[in-house]
């Protein structure tokens, strides 16, 4: 599985889902963050968090969860994800991290 950046000028770049857990988030050295799926150059307002989300991938299951994002999260335009909640993905499914819009695609 993979997240597929869905708008702006990075659109079609993809960030391939490990097995277990991938942080979602924006690379830096001095905060300690070290994401898996780094955003920064998708995000020229600043609006994910360092450490903004999880997504945890096993063999029948793929997840999000918020984890204390400035910006919030949202799952197929519903409600902000509140923190620490866990929501299931599919693909298809659009994610918002943030402004940066990404889809899950196999």
């Amino acid at each position: 599985m993979r997240l597929v950046v869905t708008r702006g000028d990075t659109k079609g770049k993809s960030f391939r889902l490990e097995e277990g857990e991938n942080l979602v988030g924006r690379w830096d050295p001095d905060a300690g963050s070290f994401p898996e799926i780094d955003l920064e150059s998708e995000d020229p307002e600043a609006k994910v968090s360092r450490k903004h989300a999880i997504i945890v991938v096993s063999k029948d299951r793929i997840t999000i969860r918020d984890i204390g994002s400035l910006n919030g999260t949202y799952v197929n335009r519903g409600p902000r994800l509140e923190q620490d909640q866990i929501i299931d993905l599919k693909e298809g499914d659009e994610v918002v991290v943030g402004k940066t819009f990404l889809r899950i695609e196999q």
